[in-house]
């Protein structure tokens, strides 16, 4: 599956771009979950809501934390959550 998300010619990151913190992310903005340095409880819980390595979220909204759409669902995370997850902008 992350060959068939890194393997898109869409818009992608600077080239040798490894990711940026979600937090950084602007209102719009798509991006593949590259890693979690969460805390392990917190990373297993936004597992189980869908939020992993590999998978695809868009921010909604970027001015109090984020607002996530992710799965089809939507999902809200503090600044300092965000702050430890690691993605690649694709669009």
């Amino acid at each position: 599956m992350l060959k068939f998300i890194f393997g898109r010619k869409e818009k992608a990151a600077a080239p040798g771009c490894g990711g940026c913190p979600l937090a950084a992310c602007a209102t719009g903005c798509k991006a593949a979950v590259l890693r979690m340095d969460c805390e392990h409880g917190e990373a297993h819980r936004l597992r189980g809501m869908g939020l992993f390595e590999g998978s695809m979220v868009r921010v909604l909204d970027s001015r109090n934390g984020m607002l996530l759409e992710v799965k089809g669902s939507k999902l809200a995370l503090g600044q300092s959550l965000a702050s430890s997850i690691q993605v690649l902008p694709v669009g």
